[in-house]
């Protein structure tokens, strides 16, 4: 069993490892995705930004005509030619010595079909057929003086930039480089994986400035973007987690009850087995030995007979009760009754095993009410279980007094002994279920671990409870409140209640 608890107990580990895994696996390619989709939204909103920045620019550097024509990268493409052209040097259309402070006239003619294309002498010219026929149609540049502004103004693409990037619901935090050079010369560094940049664009026809965007780690904001998904993955782990660790707490939980079960099965048939050779005993005695013609041994071997059949009697219910625990069923058929008669009563029944122990019991009561209204064969039995406690667990000259006290609202029972008393580490556990203290000899371990958890079941379905004083090598003293009768608030002091709700003891706050 111990080795099957263990090979679940590795495998438990070993799922919720390879879920961590897993879950961390996935977390960090969303992560990836997520800076990747990143990385290209920023660079395409970048480069629209410079697009219409230019575009804007060229409006107001040039004498702009535009005709039925829509916004589109035509005068982009055309500024690109005019400054490949002016870089490769001398040659149609680019005489040596002409520069962009002379007039510039860009014209488009626009033509239907089988119409032969016209062209302004001395200017080069751009075919485009346009859907729509029409009158052709002509857009010009004319430079305004001085040369043109190829640069733009980093304030400007700021503004705009973070305009674009807000509207896409992107607050990350950058910052934007100019560097003037022309394309084919610029020796721009290449972008590692890790970093956040956009490409460079370049802007200019007399002279090319490229423009990038350089934003802040941007970890922060991607994590808070993968925050549900986070947040359900170590939900997920934390769930298994749990699950496991409460099926591995059941499992042994199962392992203990059952070697406790064995252990009581084995102790408990030990037990049976005791009282029945005793009688086979006295009963061969009275066959044997003549001990009918003697009336006295006659009556010594039946009274040790009749304690036997009574000791095998209450072990044949304590099984019973184990039946009782398992299905959680407990019926109470109530009668009044006085609890003082009922102790004397159980008293008279022990006095054989008091004098075969050589105990000296005493019984003390304080007040005049002891009539209550409860199950009289579970109160005996409750009687009958501390004061059998406190026998197997005597020392030499055994010692058991039992108090009695009326109270307002209950009855107070003491069963104070003078045996070898329970460690304090024990206290808490004496009423569980199959608990028994623990002995150096296993074999010698007194009891059943069922008294003391019957008498707390009991009492507690009467709405009282009982509680344990108890100093090792000193003895111990159990004290158990018996409400008169079931009420809605039992007050057992002003610090202890119980209601007939939950039926469990409460206590004031101090």
């Amino acid at each position: 069993m111990k080795k099957k608890l263990g090979l679940s107990k590795i495998l438990m580990a070993a799922t919720i490892m390879l879920i961590a895994a897993f879950q961390c696996y996935w977390i960090t390619r969303l992560y990836k995705e997520e800076r990747d989709n990143l990385r290209k939204e920023t660079d395409v909103l970048f480069r629209e930004v410079l697009y219409k920045l230019q575009l804007q620019r060229l409006k107001s550097d040039t004498n702009y005509t535009k005709h039925g024509l829509p916004d589109n990268l035509f005068a982009f493409d055309v500024m690109n030619e005019l400054r490949q052209r002016r870089i490769n040097g001398p040659g149609p259309g680019n005489r040596k010595g002409d520069t962009m402070e002379k007039k510039l006239v860009i014209s488009m003619n626009v033509r239907t079909p089988g119409e032969e294309p016209g062209f302004f002498p001395g200017t080069d010219s751009f075919n485009m057929p346009v859907l729509p026929p029409g009158p052709p149609r002509v857009v010009t540049f004319i430079n305004k003086g001085g040369g043109l502004i190829d640069s733009l103004p980093l304030s400007v693409i700021d503004s705009a930039y973070k305009a674009e990037l807000a509207r896409n619901s992107i607050s990350l935090s950058y910052g934007i480089r100019c560097i003037a050079a022309r394309p084919e010369q610029a020796a721009m560094p290449r972008l590692r994986r890790d970093e956040l940049k956009t490409s460079f664009i370049f802007v200019g026809l007399n002279r090319s400035y490229a423009y990038q965007a350089e934003f802040d780690n941007p970890f922060s904001y991607i994590i808070r973007k993968l925050s549900w998904p986070i947040v359900v993955s170590v939900l997920l782990v934390l769930l298994t987690l749990v699950s496991f660790v409460f099926l591995y707490r059941n499992l042994r939980e199962q392992q203990r009850l059952s070697a406790v079960k064995n252990e009581f099965i084995s102790n408990i048939t030990h037990e049976l087995k005791t009282p029945i050779a005793t009688v086979n005993v006295a009963v061969e005695a009275l066959r044997s030995f003549n001990a009918l013609d003697d009336p006295a041994k006659t009556k010594e071997y039946l009274d040790i007979s009749a304690a036997e059949l009574q000791r095998l009697s209450l072990l044949v219910e304590k099984v019973l009760r184990l039946s009782m625990f398992e299905t959680r069923e407990t019926e109470l058929n109530k009668e009044t009754f006085d609890l003082k008669t009922l102790t004397e009563d159980v008293m008279a029944v022990m006095r054989l095993q008091f004098e075969k122990q050589g105990a000296t019991v005493s019984l003390v009561t304080e007040g005049d009410n002891f009539t209550i209204l409860a199950d009289r064969t579970h109160m005996t039995s409750v009687l009958y279980n501390l004061l059998d406690n406190a026998l197997k667990y005597k020392r030499d000259n055994p010692q058991i007094d039992i108090f009695l006290k009326s109270h307002s609202m209950h009855v107070e029972v003491k069963v104070k002994d003078n045996g070898i008393g329970i460690a304090p580490e024990y206290k808490s556990r004496v009423f569980e279920k199959f608990f028994r203290v623990p002995s150096d000899n296993v074999h010698n371990t007194k009891g059943y671990g069922l008294g003391l958890s019957y008498v707390s079941h009991i009492l507690k379905r009467h709405m009282g409870f009982i509680e344990l004083e108890s100093q090792p090598g000193i003895g111990s003293v159990f004290t158990a409140h018996i409400p008169y009768r079931e009420a809605d608030v039992i007050y057992f002091d002003d610090k202890r209640r119980a209601f007939k709700e939950t039926i469990s003891l409460r206590r004031k706050k101090q």
